[in-house]
């Protein structure tokens, strides 16, 4: 090899952009810096979705998750692996069956509320999947599974995000899913606010028109009309409220 071939190939090398040596942690942790979400780590967060309030309150033993009817006193709290509902302050005693559904219905409203500072959970394990284009706009695209110890009951469940290139805004998520025969979800960022420093956004949420097992190909069906749209995901009434932790 020549000096001037290495000349070049040091040209190419100092010309590329060092965007593209980013691990998936180090996407992830500009994601969460243009959100904000890292906020949540000493605010307690309120909202409400649908026929209830939400809750999650910062402790020094992990997050408290809390979801409370609009209608009755009921309130479901969610805190170190375990749910438990009350009754007017009284402890309700649930079948496990009623159990399961209660923690997997408190854990996903949140979970999608606290993307994507809960990317960051031990349990979690990215991989990089490349770039992709969606509507003209340049991702990187995310798989995200989760380990059997502290992925909770739905480990098995597969992610994909699509955090953009430029700003890092989390604009499309998708996931796969096992329960009730299983399928696809493809969500879009709607309705982008920022509350108090942090980022929240709605969701306008898709599944395929026809079933569907292929959860990488779900951008590209996308792009093609081949969702249809199933549901809105809003939250409203959001509200965050600094805390104290000593945890010393």
């Amino acid at each position: 090899m020549n000096y001037i071939s290495v000349f070049f190939i040091l040209l190419i090398l100092s010309c590329q952009s060092p965007e593209s040596s980013l691990t998936p942690e180090e996407i992830v942790d500009k994601a969460i810096t243009y959100s904000g979400k890292s906020k949540l780590n000493t605010n307690e967060l309120e909202f409400a979705f649908r026929d209830y309030n939400y809750k999650a309150t910062p402790t020094c033993e992990g997050m408290r998750l809390e979801r409370m009817s609009k209608d009755e006193p009921i309130k479901d709290v969610l805190f170190d692996g375990e749910l438990k509902r009350y009754y007017k302050d009284s402890l309700v005693k649930l079948a496990d069956t009623t159990t399961f559904n209660y923690f997997e219905s408190v854990n996903s409203v949140h979970y999608f509320t606290q993307l994507p500072v809960r990317l960051k959970d031990d349990a979690v394990q990215l991989s990089d999947l490349g770039k992709e284009v969606i509507k003209d706009k340049t991702y990187h695209k995310l798989e995200v599974k989760f380990s059997e110890n502290g992925g909770g009951v739905d480990f098995e469940d597969i992610y994909i995000y699509w955090i953009d290139a430029e700003d890092y805004s989390l604009d499309y998520l998708a996931y796969s899913f096992l329960v009730n025969g299983g399928g696809l979800r493809f969500r879009k960022a709607i309705n982008r606010r920022t509350i108090d420093g942090v980022v929240f956004q709605d969701y306008e949420n898709y599944k395929p028109k026809v079933k569907s097992k292929k959860l990488n190909e779900i951008g590209k069906m996308y792009e093609n009309e081949e969702l249809e749209l199933l549901s809105l995901i809003e939250n409203k009434a959001i509200k965050l409220t600094s805390i104290t932790l000593d945890c010393n």
